[in-house]
């Protein structure tokens, strides 16, 4: 069979023109991105509207590298010190930076601008604010994010949020709780009412929401040596269901992965206290555990609930406990962290990878230390810190983990 020269270009014509209209569809599919090992810190940059969240992956071996457009910019200020980053009662706090169960959004507290930021989480790893964002945290400087996924259905959440009145650089005026809805797309909403009073110069230091269950949240008071458990209405208001006077200033609080209990650091007494919680959510005191280091301020637990790590901030130091009863932490491990820079190390908020192989270790100075976690629970150092390129005297607070 023969082709006439016309037929021979019309068919090539009509397959460069199959080829085109295929190439172009291309660009409605999405981009496949290879899944990576996240790190989100909240960088608190104290510069006016200049505070922003360092995105960091793992490459897998605990080698981090910045991810591409990161710092990314929050909109907001972060809270700064007076000049004594072991004094300043604005930073003992943990929950700045959190995200939410699928890994699609991120927020980001900014404490001296009184308000939080929202970012949508992209499927390489980069943030884009949520339009709106930074939206007012309904009280003086937000310290602590709760987030409790679809709370109310159809992809709307319950937030909860700390405003600790510390900042010395603002009026004193009253910490508070207060609650917002969040939509699908990021967007709080302030629940009217919702606000809850503290008392004055109680400088809570942490709320706590268990993504599973009653929609309970607890609540932890720094100077005010309290904790508290509250239920929420689906209108987001507060009614408390108990609450304990704690023997000393408590910091970090952690939930045991899978059984009804927390663990409460108390810096001046170097404790680790656990208390339990029934389905009302009523607390109750279940065990103490000593600490071999000054200033125990921080903790993180494995998601097999097998191992309890700590961070003493005064000693340079970090802790590692069994858990596996879960009321009686027995000490498996006590070690210095690396100077940084001829610097004394400050260890602050922590958190384990999602892999398990790596446990995450904040330093106030400004860096983040890596530690591989042997099959034992057990760390070692071998990594240099990785400076997070902040602006002197600035101090970062918390870290959120995800692989994406």
């Amino acid at each position: 069979m023969t082709i006439a020269n016309t037929d021979r270009r019309f068919f090539s014509l009509a397959i460069s023109a199959a080829l085109l209209i295929f190439v172009l569809s291309l660009g409605s599919v999405p981009v496949a991105h290879a899944q990576q090992n996240l790190i989100y810190i909240n960088g608190n940059i104290t510069v006016t509207g200049q505070n922003a969240v360092i995105a960091l992956v793992n490459d897998g071996a605990g080698n981090l590298t910045s991810v591409p457009g990161s710092p990314f910019p929050t909109g907001g200020t972060g809270v700064a010190g007076t000049g004594n980053p072991l004094a300043d009662a604005q930073w003992d706090s943990d929950g700045e930076v959190m995200l939410n169960k699928a890994g699609t959004l991120l927020f980001a507290v900014n404490g001296h601008s009184n308000n939080i930021s929202a970012f949508k989480l992209n499927a390489n790893g980069t943030l884009t604010a949520v339009a709106g964002s930074p939206f007012a945290s309904g009280g003086t400087q937000p310290a602590s994010i709760g987030y409790k996924d679809n709370a109310l259905g159809n992809g709307v959440s319950i937030m909860m949020v700390a405003n600790k009145d510390s900042d010395p650089f603002q009026t004193a005026t009253r910490p508070s709780y207060t609650s917002f809805t969040v939509s699908s797309d990021g967007v709080l909403t302030m629940n009217a009412g919702s606000t809850t009073l503290l008392p004055a110069g109680s400088s809570p230091a942490q709320v706590l929401v268990r993504n599973s269950g009653p929609p309970y949240f607890f609540g932890v008071l720094y100077f005010g040596k309290r904790i508290s458990s509250y239920k929420m209405s689906r209108a987001g208001i507060m009614t408390r269901i108990s609450s304990m006077a704690t023997p000393f200033d408590a910091v970090g609080a952690v939930f045991h992965p899978i059984v009804k209990a927390i663990y409460l650091t108390l810096p001046p007494n170097s404790q680790v206290n656990v208390y339990g919680y029934d389905t009302t959510g009523k607390l109750s005191s279940a065990g103490t555990a000593t600490n071999q280091g000054m200033a125990v301020c921080w903790a993180a637990t494995n998601a097999a609930g097998t191992r309890l790590y700590t961070a003493e901030t005064l000693s340079g130091t970090i802790s590692v406990y069994d858990i596996t009863n879960s009321k009686t932490p027995v000490q498996l491990q006590h070690l210095a962290v690396s100077a940084d820079g001829g610097t004394a190390p400050l260890p602050s908020h922590m958190k384990i990878d999602p892999t398990g192989k790596f446990l995450y270790v904040l330093d106030r100075n400004g860096f983040l230390h890596v530690f591989d976690v042997a099959a034992d629970g057990t760390v070692t150092e071998n990594h240099a810190p990785f400076n997070l390129g902040l602006p002197a005297s600035t101090v970062p607070l918390d870290v959120a983990v995800l692989m994406k």
